[in-house]
């Protein structure tokens, strides 16, 4: 398995030393906002790559806290330098504490509203039931569901905090762990593709 640096993406080499994202920006998609767009993200790569599994855990963390943050890039490529089990377990725990924090926002939101509309909130609470945990853990997983439509609402109804926690950091684990290893089975079949159109 070829081993991807922190310096083979930052100054876009694949691990056989051919130009990797720097030459196709030069190739057809040579526009300023791709260039910038590139850049960042190399910075990003760079700065938590040399962090090792502690750069994986603010990857995963920054990724559940601040919006569009491109964790679902950073973790597999961090899963192509290091090891991939650890890689997915720490980010997985990042991004589930990352996501608690929109909790606090809907916790502290509650008394915004009338008593009236409390009480119904807290009836919700009771209707999510021995179900919530597994309804929390799945919307974790996917990678299509914003953490703050899920956690603001838990928030506000005062769902049990160590019941949601636990059970979001299992589903973004579970998420994480699935990045990790796309980018470590999958970066083999990503070069070959490069190298057949002439980019690797």
């Amino acid at each position: 398995m070829p081993v991807v640096t922190v310096e083979a993406f930052k100054y876009g080499k694949s691990p056989a030393g051919a130009p990797l994202a720097s030459r196709y920006v030069g190739r057809g998609a040579g526009c300023d906002g791709a260039k910038w767009h590139l850049s960042s993200l190399d910075s990003a790569i760079d700065a938590l790559g040399r962090m090792g599994y502690v750069g994986a855990f603010l990857a995963g963390f920054l990724g559940a806290s601040i919006p569009f943050f491109p964790s679902y890039i950073l973790i597999p490529l961090m899963g192509i330098q290091l090891n991939p089990f650890i890689v997915g377990v720490v980010s997985g725990v990042g991004a589930g504490v990352g996501q608690y924090l929109h909790y606090y926002v809907g916790l502290g939101g509650r008394y915004l509203f009338s008593p009236e509309t409390r009480a119904r909130f807290e009836r919700w609470r009771v209707r999510y039931g021995k179900y919530g945990v597994w309804l929390i853990m799945a919307l974790a997983a996917t990678p299509l569901t914003p953490d703050d439509i899920v956690w603001i609402p838990l928030g506000l109804m005062r769902y049990p905090r160590l019941k949601a926690l636990l059970a979001g950091i299992t589903g973004k684990t579970i998420l994480s762990l699935l990045y990790a290893y796309a980018g470590y089975y999958g970066w083999p079949v990503i070069n070959q593709l490069l190298e057949g159109w002439g980019l690797g």
